[in-house]
């Protein structure tokens, strides 16, 4: 897969504490209501100019997040914004795209 930015697959850019740590903020969000409440999910990507990551979740979907960084679990279900795409091609194909095109809009 071509990543485009804004996005960046974080195995070949990140270190090993800051991914289990964006995987730790995710669990400590996302509360009962959330879907991705007491689901798996591993960080394999995130965009460079803001608090967006995408992880695979264990039956093969991949969720766009976007993360509060509040520390703490969100009162409201609908944060962390989430995303959910049924596969990685899916996501590939609009969601990378569709970032990609708006990302290069706001550089010009």
């Amino acid at each position: 897969m071509k990543w485009l930015e804004p996005w960046e697959h974080v195995r070949a850019t990140m270190d090993e504490t800051h991914l289990l740590a964006w995987e730790a903020e995710l669990v400590r969000e996302v509360g009962p209501g959330h879907p991705l409440f007491q689901i798996n999910a591993t960080l394999i990507a995130r965009r460079f100019d803001r608090d967006d990551a995408l992880y695979l979740l264990a039956d093969g979907r991949v969720a766009k997040v976007h993360l509060t960084w509040r520390q703490s679990q969100e009162p409201d279900p609908r944060w962390p914004e989430t995303e959910i795409f049924g596969s990685l091609e899916i996501w590939e194909d609009v969601g990378l795209k569709r970032d990609h095109a708006d990302w290069r809009f706001d550089q010009d």
